[in-house]
């Protein structure tokens, strides 16, 4: 190969992948012996080249000579711009290619007319055609995304994400949101919900997500970015931007702060906004019109331009959406989940509030406390843990006789809250008032086994020094006893019975929900289980579907 032809080859800034070496001019030569061009090929490349820049459109010969230079699907290997796989299978990248090589002039004509760009200048953003297809197909990154990213590390392709659009749909990968995958996003959301968050009522939620969100690299303060947006500033419409952008995520690497690539006023977003309006949330007929019209990018600057009575919830929905965009795809996706299960719970409490509580639990007979203690003792209620705390509950306090004498910590706290943050020794817990004694109850729906006790032990071993002058205004540690005792449904042999945990006294007893279905349908029971059962399980928050379940049981 002529050094000279390798030269001339690369002044066209065809994207090509690195470490090609001589086998990129050998490519070229053969394609150039093919059309007849059998000496001089350097020369006739620049003149080629040169006559395209002064008239605007190459010559058949040219043109032909680019199209084969980038794909010739005929050799091997039949691109050196990229390798081929990475784009899909051999029917995507086929087609990729095809539509790359032979719309060459016509995408960079697009370029200079659209960017208002001199011929040099469109070369050069298509130089990057290659990196663009790899981001879109492997990484699943959207125009906005990529041009962002791209951005960052000092490439500036074009004036905006608008054109590496229009490159991608060119080379016949369109990246297009329905208002079926809006649909399809939105019911998978709504079944998982309950599962995610369990019986936390919206201010749980929000610190909930807080702790949740952190593990997934979240470093703002997502519960007063949401404690704004959800509570105290509710604007609707900003709801449904949220919720539909973040529904973007799971089907592609997008900017959430872009909230233009994918059609705010299509289908997709009217059916969503469909949702609102129906649960009772005022979201009007159109959320990014009314709310961003013409805004490219929600920012500091669009959230300062609002109403006063909105800017708050604004600027919150836009640190949201901005600190998504510096997580990794998985974290982004794993936040954009919960956020959306929080969004999901909103529109169901105020569905539900429009009409008769669903599956409204009464209060409590003998009979029917009986059934119930029956019930639990069958298996894992498959409801979060939820009617099985419940229970405890209501058994630790029938247990523990006069209530006068104890002082409660934890009862009817949802199953999400932690111990270490409510500073307390089980899922609930009762101080005697007089003498040097806890007891603390455990909830556990399914098997208990070692490892989960010594986990719990470990997370009291953090609890403990921090009441340590709340006890220690009564008696010594060493004078204290906590009294654990575990629920379940089956625990392994040979559990741990007794530690010493800073000074402190742990005597630990696993009771199963069989042993203590022998309790019964006493008076005082039925009492607890109407107030701290049922009263609970009623509240709107609580999925339907747990009510359900327990009446089931009391059938």
């Amino acid at each position: 190969m002529a050094t000279d032809l390798d030269a001339a080859i690369r002044t066209l800034l065809l994207p090509v992948k690195p470490g090609i070496r001589d086998a990129y001019g050998a490519r070229a030569s053969e394609i150039l012996d093919a059309i007849g061009v059998g000496e001089a090929k350097a020369d006739w490349v620049r003149l080629e080249a040169s006559a395209w820049r002064k008239t605007g459109a190459p010559s058949p010969e040219f043109a032909g000579f680019v199209r084969d230079l980038i794909y010739s699907p005929g050799s091997q290997p039949p691109t050196y711009m990229i390798e081929p796989e990475a784009l899909g299978e051999e029917a995507t990248y086929t087609h990729i290619l095809g539509q790359f090589s032979t719309r060459y002039f016509e995408i960079h004509g697009r370029i200079m007319q659209e960017e208002k760009v001199d011929h040099e200048a469109a070369m050069r953003v298509l130089s990057y055609a290659h990196t663009m297809m790899l981001m879109a197909t492997a990484g699943g990154m959207t125009a906005s995304r990529i041009y962002s990213i791209l951005l960052a590390d000092g490439i500036m392709i074009s004036k905006s994400w608008s054109t590496p659009r229009f490159i991608l749909d060119l080379c016949g990968i369109k990246q297009e949101v329905s208002a079926a995958d809006v649909e399809a996003i939105y019911i998978e959301d709504k079944t998982s919900e309950p599962e995610l968050l369990g019986d936390l009522d919206l201010q749980g939620t929000v610190g909930f997500l807080s702790e949740t969100c952190r593990s997934f690299g979240y470093a703002d303060d997502l519960a007063v970015q949401l404690q704004t947006l959800l509570i105290e500033e509710r604007h609707t419409p900003y709801l449904v931007m949220l919720h539909f952008q973040t529904s973007l995520l799971q089907i592609y690497n997008h900017r959430l702060t872009n909230g233009y690539e994918f059609s705010p006023r299509g289908e997709g977003v009217l059916w969503l906004t469909a949702r609102y309006n129906e649960a009772g949330l005022n979201v009007g007929l159109s959320p990014f019109l009314n709310n961003a019209k013409s805004v490219d990018t929600l920012s500091a600057g669009w959230a300062s331009s609002k109403k006063q009575k909105e800017r708050h919830a604004a600027r919150a929905l836009v640190d949201i959406l901005a600190e998504l965009d510096r997580l990794s795809d998985p974290s982004r996706a794993a936040v954009g989940l919960y956020l959306r299960a929080a969004l999901h719970r909103i529109i169901r409490v105020s569905e539900d509030a429009g009409g008769a509580l669903t599956a409204s639990m009464d209060p409590f007979t003998p009979e029917s406390a009986q059934k119930l203690l029956e019930g639990v003792s069958q298996g894992n209620t498959g409801t979060k843990g939820v009617i099985e705390q419940r229970l405890s509950d209501c058994i630790a306090l029938h247990e523990a006789g006069d209530l006068t004498q104890w002082r409660q910590r934890g009862f009817g706290d949802s199953v999400f809250t932690t111990n270490t943050a409510s500073r307390k020794l089980g899922d609930a817990e009762l101080k005697h008032i007089n003498a040097p004694l806890i007891v603390a109850v455990e909830a556990h729906g399914g098997r208990l086994t070692e490892k989960y006790v010594q986990d719990h032990l470990f997370t009291m071993a953090n609890v403990l020094p921090l009441r340590a002058e709340e006890l220690e205004d009564r008696a010594p540690l060493t004078d204290w006893c906590v009294r654990l005792e575990f629920h379940s449904h089956a625990a392994d042999p040979g559990m741990t019975t007794a530690v010493e945990i800073g000074g402190v006294e742990v005597r630990i007893t696993y009771r199963t929900y069989e042993d203590l279905a022998v309790i019964g349908g006493a008076d005082d029971l039925t009492v607890i289980l109407s107030s701290h059962f049922a009263a609970p399980l009623n509240q709107i928050h609580i999925h339907p579907d747990v009510r359900q379940k327990a009446r089931e049981m009391i059938a």
